[in-house]
């Protein structure tokens, strides 16, 4: 049985969350949200990724507090929903850019370990910790930029 360009679309999100150091399941769950584009509840997760109700429950939480996803309320049905977050590709980058403040920290701490006898070692090593801070810096920018800038629509992509 050939698998439909959306369930491949949906599996290609989980492997490159996977493979970036996040939870495969949470990176279905994005791609389905984002390429359906209506809400799902979690049991609809589960039953539509083949998976169980409390592996969907875990990892919307996760996409949840990144921002990535966001609790909706549907009238009439009291069950919560889950749909793309406000700026879900700034949300990504905010993550980058957090990774990338981390390393930088951790590459300044070891910079300060190296004694100044060690002058030109120490300053590769504060290069390398400038880049990491830097490239942060940058990708935070342009995190803001994202947010400030209109959302693209599947509409306004047919006009």
């Amino acid at each position: 049985m050939a698998v439909s360009h959306t369930d491949n679309f949906i599996e290609q999100m989980g492997m490159l969350t996977q493979a970036d150091g996040g939870p495969r399941i949470a990176g279905r769950i994005f791609g389905l949200l984002l390429v359906e584009g209506h809400p799902f509840t979690l049991d609809e997760m589960a039953a539509r990724l083949t998976i169980s109700k409390a592996s969907a429950s875990t990892n919307a939480r996760l996409l949840l507090a990144s921002g990535m996803i966001r609790l909706v309320a549907v009238a009439g049905d009291r069950r919560d929903f889950y749909e793309l977050g406000e700026h879900p590709y700034s949300r990504m980058i905010d993550t980058i850019s957090g990774q990338l403040r981390r390393s930088g920290a951790a590459v300044r701490a070891a910079e300060k370990q190296f004694p100044d006898s060690d002058a030109a070692a120490k300053k590769r090593v504060g290069e390398l910790a400038d880049f990491y801070i830097g490239s942060a810096d940058f990708f935070s920018n342009w995190a803001s930029h994202l947010d400030d800038a209109p959302t693209k629509t599947a509409e306004s992509d047919s006009k």
